[in-house]
């Protein structure tokens, strides 16, 4: 038996609290991460998991075990992460968890480039909007377009783009319900909102002579920015999204920039990974490339038109 493969198996089926789950994720039958199991509970002589039709659950020694057994992974990933660093040569399962328009609309054209660069780095991205617990749930990296939420003091997040809001609305409803002139008169508008972002119905606008907040509202709310350029462009009302999620329509001419002469909020990207003293040079390069990438491809072409 080997024991390390036989630890990484126990490991993913306490974190996924599933056979089948981890099965699934390890590429492997689920009859055989029972096996291993098994023979890793007949090698140290102690139960480790409790397994009934309906549930699972893990044994005091078994949650003992657990935590060594990710140390002495943790430790094995590390010094084979140091012989790549030496070697200079990144390689092995790049686990990346990305915000899902985001990943739809950015990561997605980039990470072919990537693949095509680095062809001994394999790559599972998973597209999420939930706060996700990297080290539980087996993920190397995190791109999170927001502040964020760092509970667990093992992690750094790293800033790597600021992505600039803007309000819009079609040439349709703009004729229909006029051109906002001032801050204050989005107050009249029907404002649709995009829950996830952090200004969510409080938009707050900057120009030369400082910023204004408005609470603004209307008869939609989404956890989706996707959902809210649709109703946007249905002329539904006045929108605040990101530049990558509207650059496409303004040029088309199908969504019109509003109050030119103020400056929505700023959003910003962020990559967040585990605090290692030996970071994997497979994360590091993903995030210098990306960081690269989104310099040569995340247009500023909007904030110069709507400066105009």
């Amino acid at each position: 038996m080997d024991v390390l493969s036989a630890m990484a198996v126990f490991v993913r089926v306490v974190d996924l609290k599933s056979f089948s789950l981890a099965a699934s994720e390890l590429g492997i039958s689920s009859s055989s991460v029972s096996k291993q199991i098994s023979h890793l509970e007949q090698h140290v002589g102690a139960r480790l998991l409790q397994r009934t039709t309906r549930r699972l659950s893990v044994t005091e020694v078994g949650a003992a075990y657990h935590e060594k057994c990710q140390a002495i992974l943790a430790d094995v990933d590390e010094a084979e992460n140091l012989v790549s660093q030496l070697q200079g040569k990144p390689r092995g399962l790049l686990r990346i968890n990305c915000n899902m328009t985001f990943g739809q609309l950015l990561l997605s054209k980039a990470i072919p480039e990537f693949m095509a660069a680095y062809p001994d780095v394999q790559l599972e991205v998973a597209l999420d909007d939930s706060d996700v617990e990297l080290l539980k749930e087996g993920f190397d990296l995190a791109l999170r377009i927001a502040h964020p939420k760092l509970p667990d003091s093992s992690l750094i997040a790293r800033q790597i783009a600021s992505i600039p809001l803007f309000l819009c609305a079609t040439p349709s409803y703009l004729a229909q319900h006029g051109h906002p002139q001032t801050p204050e008169d989005l107050r009249q508008h029907n404002c649709l909102v995009f829950m996830l972002a952090s200004n969510t119905n409080l938009w707050t606008l900057t120009n030369a002579e400082g910023s204004q907040t408005v609470q603004v509202s209307g008869d939609l709310k989404a956890n989706n920015s996707l959902l809210v350029l649709q109703a946007a462009l249905a002329h539904r009302g006045v929108a605040n999204l990101a530049s990558f999620v509207i650059e496409h329509y303004v040029e088309e001419g199908r969504l019109e920039l509003l109050l030119p002469e103020f400056q929505a909020e700023q959003l910003s990207l962020y990559a967040i990974y585990p605090d290692r003293k030996y970071s994997p040079p497979k994360v590091s390069l993903f995030i210098e490339f990306f960081q690269g990438w989104l310099e040569n491809n995340l247009q500023q072409k909007l904030h110069c038109q709507s400066r105009a």
